[in-house]
């Protein structure tokens, strides 16, 4: 998953929030159609990262007690403007949760 945080953080911008459907589901980064890291280890983990974000349940059921993923909330694999965003997420991080009372990292923030 950390592969494609960062596949997403390196992506020049969010996918318009006026942009139809269709066309938005066209301008998002995929591993299965767009460029991966030459090293065959990072390409796979970032097809990994991409099936996990898109169907939660079936990769990586262990993170998720309902049946969504994370694509569920995050529109267009986390690409659109105005549909919670991932682009860019990772200079948020570490942050302060005051609930916890403690700095919390990404990985702590995707886990839960």
């Amino acid at each position: 998953m950390t592969f494609l945080l960062l596949m997403l953080a390196a992506a020049p911008r969010l996918i318009p929030e006026s942009a139809p459907i269709g066309t938005a589901a066209e301008r998002v980064k995929d591993p299965a159609r767009d460029p991966l890291p030459a090293d065959a280890e990072r390409a796979a983990a970032v097809r990994r990262g991409y099936a996990i974000f898109n169907d939660t349940p079936r990769h990586a059921g262990r993170f998720t007690a309902s049946r969504l993923s994370c694509g569920s909330c995050h529109l267009n694999a986390g690409q659109k403007e105005g549909a919670m965003p991932l682009i860019g997420i990772a200079s948020a991080f570490p942050e302060y949760n005051k609930r916890c009372g403690r700095m919390f990292t990404l990985a702590d923030r995707v886990v839960g």
